[in-house]
């Protein structure tokens, strides 16, 4: 059905809101986002990879330039008679080999540097998702810390009023319940903060902190081959490969310039309106068109700095080359460290750990109901399950997080 004529505004408005309000409706119900759903996100829109891949447009750019053919240059000459020319610079020369292979390895190194890119927010997207995990596991324990004493001091309220329990007891609930209370509220900040890191990463316009995602911290164990490590590191690591690209290309540039003295030759055609060139000379002949060659003498310039610029560049690009090498090593040593350090710890947890401060806690919760033990006894029960939990869950976090830390050291993912 068609309607015809003016649409009252409020009407406008009213059908806009309806149609927004049903988008809204849809994409609510989209379920959280998973960590995989959260990276390709963020490889399409995190500003350092836009920027990065803007980057290799430029150098694809500049290989087009290199290895364009120089236009020719046509001439007139107002005299009698008339003269035209056309003369065109023969690029074949050593310099365009020279200037079209440092240019294309410049080339490689911007898409190895983006590569870079790509792998440093991977990483970074990762470490984010899992703090949001953590944060959101930490509210969680807050919130049932907090319903612990809510209990607790209720039933203690009705031990006073029966003359159970002295008020001093109370009082200590109390302030107990009101630390819990505000360690609520710095966890549901720290979820707030984490989950705007993360769209941050994710290069979100307009962060929200009622983002959530889909993912639990749990242990899993994953297996890396250690003893291949450095190799794959020496083939895979894009930051090495990038800082060796620019190692070639210094290497072009420094042949290519000492290859400036060679001239580069022209060829001129001239065409005479109107008369002839001289008879007897060897490309006219006497007839109204003519050849020439001509080319650049190198008597003052002879490319002394160019030569001088080419070898330093070259030494810079080899000591970047070697300090690469250096980090590379150092970082994969930290990474591995660290990873065998947090996997024990969270080998430990799983273990049993965790299982056993939980008994704890509800036996001494049972026993002070009973008045076997003293509040005292009970609250530390409490705060050693509080702690283990909470060092559970952070144990958790830094194993998935040098995990993660491995695959960024060696430039390949183990995980997916």
């Amino acid at each position: 059905m068609m309607f015809c004529g003016r649409m009252n505004p409020r009407t406008i408005a009213l059908h806009a809101g309806l149609l927004l309000g049903g988008l809204g409706g849809l994409l609510a119900q989209s379920p959280p986002p998973t960590l995989r759903d959260v990276l390709d996100v963020a490889l399409r829109r995190n500003p350092d990879i836009v920027a990065a891949r803007v980057r290799v447009d430029s150098a694809h750019g500049e290989q087009r330039i290199a290895r364009a053919i120089p236009n020719p240059v046509v001439n007139s000459a107002p005299n009698q008679p008339w003269q035209y020319t056309v003369s065109l610079p023969l690029d074949l020369t050593p310099q365009r080999l020279f200037r079209t292979r440092a240019a294309a390895r410049a080339t490689d190194a911007a898409l190895a540097d983006a590569a870079d890119v790509v792998r440093q927010v991977t990483f970074s997207v990762r470490q984010a998702f899992s703090d949001v995990l953590v944060a959101e596991q930490t509210r969680e324990l807050a919130d049932e810390r907090r319903e612990i004493f809510r209990q607790l001091l209720a039933a203690d309220s009705v031990r006073l009023r029966s003359g159970d329990l002295p008020e001093r007891e109370i009082t200590k609930a109390e302030l107990e319940l009101a630390r819990a209370d505000a360690e609520l509220l710095r966890a549901s900040a720290q979820v707030h903060a984490s989950r705007l890191a993360l769209q941050l990463e994710m290069g979100m316009a307009a962060p929200d902190t009622s983002f959530t995602v889909t993912g639990t911290l749990a242990y899993q164990p994953v297996t890396i081959p250690e003893d291949s490590l450095p190799m794959l590191a020496a083939r895979r690591r894009p930051d090495l490969v990038a800082v060796q690209e620019r190692t070639a290309q210094s290497e072009a540039i420094k042949r290519l310039a000492a290859t400036m003295w060679i001239p580069t030759p022209q060829l001129t055609y001239s065409y005479q309106h109107g008369g002839q060139f001289a008879r007897g000379d060897l490309f006219t002949n006497g007839s109204p068109y003519a050849l020439g060659f001509g080319f650049t003498l190198p008597l003052f310039d002879l490319s002394g700095g160019e030569r001088e610029k080419g070898r330093a560049g070259l030494a810079a690009a080899q000591l970047a080359t070697t300090r690469t090498e250096a980090q590379v090593a150092t970082d994969l040593a930290t990474a591995i460290d660290a990873y065998h350090s947090a996997r024990a710890l969270a080998e430990r947890y799983e273990g049993g750990l965790l299982d056993r401060a939980r008994a704890v806690l509800e036996t001494a919760r049972y026993a002070y109901g009973t008045g076997a033990i003293s509040l005292l006894e009970l609250l530390d029960a409490i705060a050693t399950w509080s702690d283990t939990r909470s060092a559970y869950y952070t144990a958790l976090h830094d194993y998935w997080i040098s995990v993660y830390a491995v695959e960024r050291a060696v430039g390949m993912d183990f995980t997916s």
